[in-house]
């Protein structure tokens, strides 16, 4: 599975809120049986200041989605479907809000 594929999130708790997860693990790892995700969630307009470094924001089809990275799970690869779409081109956002997350660096 690529890394930094996006899918319908499979989880109807909070599908309303993150329609889509990504894959933050490297493919080399691809025979394991779950995948490290984090949810894409609706970027909503705010006048709060958001933590961009730790919760980049993506475009998907016209529609904003930051990376909540606080929120990192371990998915079943039996609970996604097909990919659809990659955030490849963010590749330096995402696992710079990763290294954050881990090292505050």
């Amino acid at each position: 599975m690529p890394q930094f594929d996006y899918y319908a999130n499979p989880n109807p708790r909070s599908r309303e809120w993150a329609p889509y997860i990504v894959d933050l693990q490297h493919e080399m790892l691809s025979a394991l049986s779950t995948r490290i995700m984090a949810p894409l969630v609706i970027a909503q307009p705010s006048e709060e200041p958001t933590m961009q470094r730790l919760n980049p924001v993506v475009l998907i089809e016209g529609q904003q989605y930051f990376l909540s990275t606080t929120e990192l799970a371990s998915v079943p690869c039996k609970e996604l479907a097909a990919s659809r779409g990659t955030l490849s081109e963010h590749r330096g956002e995402l696992l710079a809000a990763v290294d954050l997350l881990f090292t505050a660096v």
